[in-house]
């Protein structure tokens, strides 16, 4: 199998160990479109394959930590730290945010608060972002909104190819319309 077809099958099996941590190996053969003989001869258990996607959501984790760290225009790199959380979405929501599954890694939450929090209050320092509103709670906004978008995409109420133009627009832009004059 070449890299990307396994990177796509890691990638939902991700999203299905996350969903449902209790999955059976059959059920997770199923959720990534793989036999469960093949299920075992690649990944040998249950326990090895969350080794497996744990190391791997770290890698991803670290990708994006480095895209947050890096100098640059703090608006092209949001669209960027945005991209690179779209395209590792099943192993942001497995590490980061498996509060539901108990998978959750305080490393992967301590890290990204401390260095998205950094990013934002760098990105305030510069004129870039809003200063009424402290760069904790910006954080909180960005992750809410990631989890919220992850979620909604999941469950189809979200169109995956516009979810980062709709992320991106909603958190510099917000849901108010400028344009509209205030009649009261």
């Amino acid at each position: 199998m070449d890299t990307e077809s396994r990177e796509e099958e890691l990638k939902k099996l991700a999203l299905a160990f996350c969903t449902n941590p209790r999955r059976t190996a059959r059920e997770l053969a199923e959720a990534a479109g793989i036999s469960k003989a093949t299920f075992y001869r690649v990944y040998s258990s249950r326990e090895n394959l969350s080794r497996i996607l744990n190391e791997r959501a770290r890698k991803k984790i670290s990708l994006l930590m480095k895209l947050v760290t890096e100098e640059g225009n703090p608006r092209e790199r949001l669209h960027e730290i945005i991209r690179c959380c779209c395209d590792n979405k099943e192993y942001l929501m497995l590490l980061c945010y498996g509060n539901v599954t108990g998978s959750v890694d305080n490393w992967c939450q301590e890290t990204y608060s401390r260095q998205m929090t950094d990013f934002f209050l760098r990105g305030q320092k510069s004129g870039d972002f809003r200063v009424d509103i402290p760069a904790s709670v910006m954080t909180e906004l960005f992750a809410g909104a990631m989890w919220s978008l992850f979620e909604g995409e999941c469950h189809g109420r979200v169109a995956s190819a516009s979810l980062p133009e709709y992320w991106e627009t909603f958190f510099l832009q917000g849901i108010g319309n400028e344009e509209r004059e205030d009649t009261h």
